[in-house]
């Protein structure tokens, strides 16, 4: 794994705001307990990580990484989020006890025609200036090849009209948005 670039993040959260703890989605299969804990332990002290399994121990290629501080975890979904572990990119965000805002459908924006060659961190860098964005992912087929559409899901309602205002019809990698 390269090396974890020093504290790139431009906000900070209170404390009482949020837990410690980060979702982990889009895994190979194949990753191990281990895996995860030689990518989030350079970041900083961990106090437990799983991954969910279904009832016949198949791994559902996800998990959650629980920090000791809150800085830690926000420096790992800051600088880990997008990066490749096992050949795919982690989808990192922050877990939340209620899934209501994740179930809403509020914030969630559609965007298809991507070129091929557009990934989820481009996707995500492309509708970050119209709001905070709680999850973004480009669509793969198995193989990790684009299916050329994605969702952004905003933390607001606004910011989700903001960013389809603005980029709905633009062009992008030579494609119409």
């Amino acid at each position: 794994m390269a090396e974890v670039p020093p504290l790139c993040l431009s906000e900070t959260l209170p404390e009482t705001l949020l837990g410690h703890t980060l979702y982990v989605g889009d895994l190979h299969p194949e990753t191990t307990v281990a895996d995860l804990e030689a990518a989030f332990s350079v970041i900083g002290r961990l106090d437990s990580l799983g991954i969910r399994r279904d009832a016949a121990g198949k791994s559902l290629c996800y998990a959650f990484v629980n920090f000791f501080y809150i800085s830690h975890a926000m420096k790992a979904l800051a600088c880990l989020n997008h990066k490749t572990l096992k050949g795919k990119a982690m989808r990192i965000m922050w877990w939340h006890k209620e899934s209501k805002l994740r179930k809403s459908g509020i914030g969630n924006v559609f965007v298809k025609n991507l070129a091929p060659s557009i990934d989820s961190a481009q996707l995500e860098s492309m509708f970050n200036k119209y709001g905070k964005i709680v999850s973004c992912k480009v669509a793969e087929e198995e193989n990790g090849k684009s299916k050329c559409f994605g969702f952004v899901q905003f933390e607001t309602h606004n910011s989700a009209i903001s960013a389809i205002t603005s980029l709905h019809g633009a062009v992008f990698q030579g494609k119409k948005l």
